[in-house]
């Protein structure tokens, strides 16, 4: 039987969140003037040091008392891949050190004190710490969007299969369970060709925001192709895969995907599971799961069908 809890292993890899192209291009349209912004203060306050020119008013406040754009970036980015990302906090609190000794030096250059080649040292280490820390943030979300697809945002095929592959392992070491499930949905072509590509494309956004919030937070969905996606469903043998991949067939059919005239559109998809094999190649599983798809598709669409193994013949 399957379990609501997965274990150590596979809990250390929940899902990515929906993460898409245009998520990763607002980021940049407004982390980027506020490095900029960032690099020239920290050059002028180099210049400020050196030459013990006498700094303006609002450099002699830490980062909480003057609304930087950088700040203002940390306070509202909305991403939750950013905001859960570990060298967010890290950037974060590094940003705020460094406001926090630069404001301790530029009050000495004001008020004409000799400045410890410590405190400097610490000054120049902390900013190094935080161009590491978003380095490494902006590395994350660069290395996600190469896993990620486009247009939905959820997983790739090629990154789902790397996870497929160190589950079956898993399975093998352990003897536990996991199942693999195939969707297509119906009519899909008949969208497309009714209403367009436009559609089509908003049609599989929703669609995939509905499979990711859905499913268990160890559980991994991907776009596999066209219309088709690919589930993993780790811990969860084919008794207890058929309850959760009912629940999300009739959810979909009832998606609301409204169009811009008001026309609703009802979605409906054919799901067919199957054991992850243990031994073997992870795409002979994925192929047993589309023969039991197809098999739903052949029974009248908006079903669920397992995948039955072949009798042999003595």
């Amino acid at each position: 039987m399957g379990r609501d809890e997965p274990s150590a292993e596979s809990e250390t890899e929940p899902p990515a969140p929906p993460f898409t192209l245009r998520d990763a291009e607002q980021i940049v349209r407004r982390l980027a003037p506020a490095l900029h912004e960032h690099g020239a203060w920290v050059r002028r306050v180099h210049t400020m040091l050196i030459c013990r020119t006498q700094p303006a008013a609002e450099d002699l406040y830490p980062v909480g008392e003057r609304a930087t754009e950088l700040a203002l970036w940390f306070r509202d980015e909305e991403s939750e891949y950013i905001r859960r990302h570990p060298q967010y906090a890290e950037a974060e609190a590094s940003y705020r050190e460094v406001r926090s000794l630069a404001a301790d030096l530029l009050r000495a250059i004001a008020d004409d004190v000799r400045i410890a080649p410590a405190d400097y040292g610490a000054f120049a280490s902390a900013v190094a710490r935080f161009e590491e820390n978003m380095e490494a943030l902006i590395s994350g979300v660069w290395m996600l969007l190469s896993a990620t697809d486009p247009l939905t945002g959820i997983a790739t095929l090629p990154a789902l299969m790397p996870r497929l592959q160190q589950e079956r392992d898993r399975l093998r070491r352990t003897n536990n369970v996991c199942s693999v499930c195939m969707i297509d949905l119906d009519h899909f072509k008949e969208i497309n060709d009714r209403y367009g590509h436009a559609v089509g494309n908003k049609v599989l956004e929703a669609v995939s925001r509905y499979f990711a919030s859905r499913l268990r937070r160890y559980d991994q969905v991907c776009r596999y192709g066209g219309e088709e996606f690919v589930i993993m469903l780790p811990n969860t043998d084919l008794e207890a895969a058929v309850p959760i991949i009912e629940r999300l067939r009739s959810g979909l059919a009832r998606l609301p995907v409204i169009l811009d005239d008001g026309t609703r559109l009802t979605i409906t998809g054919s799901f067919g599971i199957a054991p992850l094999a243990p031994t073997g190649p992870v795409h002979a599983s994925i192929e047993h799961a589309d023969q039991a798809m197809y098999e739903a598709k052949r029974a009248g669409r908006n079903q669920v069908r397992l995948w039955q193994e072949p009798r042999t013949t003595g």
